[in-house]
């Protein structure tokens, strides 16, 4: 299979997911320098999705903002035959619902926005793809925790909301090995 993480190679992500996980599960991987629009236009993931029949793609929902705002049509897709894209895997942000459904409505395949952060070097929310979970995915969600997380949103005063509030991402100790090992600038505080 081909897996395409549309990210920097420096950024974490990029190279545990452009570089080591293909690598080690024995997919094709795809590296890409440019950006989902002007690279030469907002087609440019169309024409690599399609150019090396790429199965899954991984990237920001940043991304497909920037693909939606030049082609809120979705014209230039069709240029392109992506029949070999499977699933589409968000991260890094959370997805709002508008681009979620926007990218639903256009290629209709499963799109799974889930959440973490560089410190956490794995997922802390996501939807599992266990079979044919995807039809869980709730717009505005990232999901539920993974094992190892606690995570709770909070309000200003940091006390735990009810379901279907909005507030703060809090994670309560103790966290998995590995990660957030300690804190940017203030090591001492995190013992």
């Amino acid at each position: 299979d081909v897996y395409w993480a549309a990210s920097d190679v420096g950024w974490v992500v990029g190279h545990s997911y452009i570089v080591y996980a293909p690598l080690i599960t024995g997919c094709t991987t795809v590296l890409y320098e440019g950006k989902p629009v002007r690279t030469p236009d907002a087609g440019a993931f169309w024409r690599v999705i399609s150019d090396y029949k790429v199965k899954v793609m991984f990237t920001a929902p940043t991304g497909f903002r920037a693909i939606k705002r030049e082609d809120p049509e979705g014209l230039l897709k069709e240029k392109y035959d992506i029949s070999s894209l499977d699933h589409l895997f968000l991260a890094g942000e959370r997805c709002d619902v508008a681009t979620l459904q926007w990218a639903q409505r256009l290629l209709k395949i499963p799109i799974i926005d889930h959440w973490w952060q560089t410190e956490s070097g794995w997922p802390m929310l996501t939807t599992p793809m266990d079979n044919g979970a995807f039809h869980l995915v709730k717009p505005g969600s990232a999901g539920r925790s993974v094992p190892g997380f606690q995570v709770h949103i909070l309000d200003k005063d940091a006390n735990i909301l009810e379901l279907g509030e909005e507030g703060a991402v809090g994670i309560k100790l103790p966290m998995p090995p590995g990660c957030l090992p300690t804190l940017w600038e203030a090591p001492e505080r995190f013992k």
